[in-house]
């Protein structure tokens, strides 16, 4: 709560300054794996996730927490090890959704206390629950006014094929699947050959995952679909 000087606790004070800072969902790859290098310090984790396993870590982050920022994730973990979050940090060596969902969870509880501080509380409204058509606008416009200069970018494609498949309005059919595949094998060599030795071969190894290769393939197919709308030709 706020003290009488009109200051808020120190720990408050942090959280309330990790508010500012890049977005989970746009922040670079590298910018993460260096935050979560970060946290596995912290944690004492000794087993670092593989290059599939962070894969997973990385699209669960961004998809499940997309406005955090990376400085709320930073001090999140920070205080869950300091014991000032209501929530067990013990990962028993495993980085897992559900143990960052237990950490990030707590936190947002008093992240929400924070920010009823620092701004007059506001009458409780009802959450909107957002419709299909909605969800696939929100990511559309997501990508028309970007900068649309990587498919891989594209917001909640996994949510957004699946609606519009069901809706089957997207073009889904063998010889469509294997022009996809093409695009999207075509478009990884290219990155590779202009990769460091390094990154290359991580990269080689994370293409390989039939997982992660199936949401390339459909974040391609979202965007054509998207850029090829009437209202878009």
């Amino acid at each position: 709560m706020p003290l009488k000087n009109g200051f808020i606790a120190e720990i408050d004070k942090q959280i309330a300054e990790s508010f500012e800072g890049e977005k989970l969902r746009d922040i670079e790859t590298i910018k993460l794996k260096q935050a979560l290098a970060y946290i596995f310090q912290l944690i004492g984790l000794s087993k670092y996730p593989d290059n599939e396993e962070f894969m997973i870590i990385d699209e669960y982050i961004r998809t499940s927490y997309p406005f955090f920022t990376i400085n709320e994730l930073k001090i999140a973990f920070k205080l869950a090890v300091q014991g000032k979050l209501e929530c067990n940090c013990d990962h028993y060596e495993r980085f897992s959704p559900k143990y960052i969902s237990q950490i990030l969870n707590a936190y947002k509880s008093k992240a929400n206390d924070v920010r009823k501080q620092i701004k007059p509380p506001e009458p409780e409204m009802p959450i909107p629950q957002l419709t299909d058509d909605e969800i696939v606008l929100f990511t559309q416009n997501d990508w028309l006014n970007g900068k649309k200069d990587d498919f891989n970018k594209i917001f909640n494609a996994d949510k957004v094929f699946k609606i519009l498949y069901n809706q089957k309005k997207l073009p889904i059919n063998g010889e469509y699947i294997k022009k996809i595949m093409d695009i999207v094998n075509n478009d990884n060599l290219y990155r590779i050959n202009r990769m460091n030795v390094r990154d290359a071969k991580e990269f080689s190894k994370q293409i390989k995952n039939p997982d992660y290769f199936d949401i390339q393939c459909k974040k391609l197919t979202l965007v054509q679909y998207f850029e090829n709308l009437p209202s878009n030709i």
